[in-house]
């Protein structure tokens, strides 16, 4: 499940940003590297939300600053 997790978040992250896969990797900072404001943010965790069947704390999720962030954030369901 965690790589599955892993993969989807990159994915959408990917198709919300416009770019390959390839490039994000786990420290890749998605506000200064990837350009994400507020609403791209929304976007990303609605996105993350459908495909990964959960319900984030939005504000929580604002506090995220990296790719692997995200992902350990998804991965850990204690935390949201």
């Amino acid at each position: 499940m965690q790589e599955n997790v892993r993969e989807t978040i990159r994915k959408v992250f990917s198709e919300v940003c416009k770019v390959r896969v390839e490039q994000l990797h786990d420290d890749v900072r998605v506000r200064e590297e990837l350009g994400i404001d507020s609403l791209l943010g929304l976007q990303l965790l609605a996105a993350c939300e459908q495909k990964l069947g959960v319900e984030v704390d939005e504000e929580a999720c604002a506090e995220l600053e990296t790719i692997g962030e995200f992902i350990e954030y998804f991965e850990a369901p204690t935390k949201r």
